[in-house]
């Protein structure tokens, strides 16, 4: 099925409006030199899936990396993460498990900025607001220890809490600008 379009004055049936994949919930403006941008109320029960999309973040240390937590509110999770991050060195062809979360308070490696200082990613959660386990991923990632260090993070927060928001977050240091937009879908 080809992307749909529309114009002004355009009648749009029901049909035309189920075709739409990904409905814009909330877009946040990452201020200057923080560390922790808090989405709040963006997730309901109107979908059980979402596509988190953070793009043109700037002013981060070169090697930072990006993380999130679950909020309630504004209180974040505090525990019970659990996430793997596997990466590659595409130089040596060495495999490697970098990141074990093992009872986490966040999801640590949504991104890096490799050898740079600007940070754009997305990723996808499932079951936020549903009182069960919340999954997160996988998320394509360009590891931190250099440019050519590529691969994958997942994770998954066991517990039976619902969250309406999530907390971006870089591990070293502060970020500026950018904007953070959640997109809800039904599966």
């Amino acid at each position: 099925m080809p992307f749909p379009t529309f114009s002004a004055g355009n009648v749009l049936t029901a049909s035309d409006m189920n075709a739409v994949g990904l409905w814009l919930v909330k877009t946040q403006t990452i201020g200057t030199a923080v560390a922790t941008v808090d989405v709040t109320s963006c997730f309901s029960s109107s979908y059980q899936h979402y596509k988190i999309v953070v793009d043109q973040v700037t002013g981060m240390a070169s090697g930072a990396n990006f993380g999130a937590r679950m909020l309630v509110g504004t209180t974040p999770n505090t525990g019970n993460i659990y996430g793997i991050l596997m990466y590659a060195s595409v130089a040596s062809s060495a495999a490697y498990v970098g990141v074990n979360d093992n009872n986490a308070n966040q999801f640590t490696y949504l991104s890096g900025t490799g050898n740079g200082n600007v940070g754009s990613f997305h990723f996808d959660i499932q079951n936020p607001f549903e009182a069960r386990e919340t999954r997160l991923g996988p998320v394509g990632f360009v590891k931190t220890v250099g440019a050519t260090d590529i691969g994958f993070y997942m994770g998954a927060l066991y517990n039976s809490t619902s969250y309406n928001g999530i907390r971006i977050q870089v591990g070293t240091g502060t970020m500026t600008g950018g904007t953070i937009r959640v997109y809800g879908y039904k599966p």
